[in-house]
């Protein structure tokens, strides 16, 4: 999972929900994206600021208190747990290589996640030949 932490600011993209059933909507999401006591991540009203204009939206911001919530770490930590992890909805590699190539869809390059897409890239590329050998 990908969360926002406090302090910074980033670029990302903001979905806007159909016109129908928000209520129900909104509950689909808060079950998918909470599914930790306490929760890893916590939803939050947050400001943006857009090419049309500023908007509130709902973004998910990481709970220190959550069981998951692992604080800054070096990239390369990071990038060593993303290599080898996988959750209810797939492997974590996966997630990152999803997101990444969403953002860059949309002409956003984040130094970080490219950092750390290619460090989880080299570790799994290692760990295949090592099995090969093994």
């Amino acid at each position: 999972m990908l969360a926002l932490d406090r302090g910074g600011s980033c670029n990302g993209i903001a979905y806007r929900l159909p016109a129908e059933d928000h209520l129900g909507q909104i509950v689909q999401l808060l079950r998918r994206e909470i599914d930790a006591n306490p929760p890893t991540n916590v939803p939050c009203w947050i400001k943006l600021r857009t090419r049309d204009g500023p908007l509130r939206a709902l973004a998910f911001v990481a709970a220190p208190e959550g069981r998951a919530y692992a604080g800054r770490l070096a990239l390369e930590q990071v990038a060593h747990t993303l290599a080898r992890a996988a959750g209810h909805w797939g492997s974590s590699a996966q997630y990152l290589f999803r997101t990444v190539a969403k953002l860059e869809e949309s002409g956003i390059r984040d130094r970080n996640l490219w950092r750390i897409q290619d460090l989880v890239a080299r570790q799994i590329i290692a760990s295949t030949e090592a099995q090969r050998q093994g």
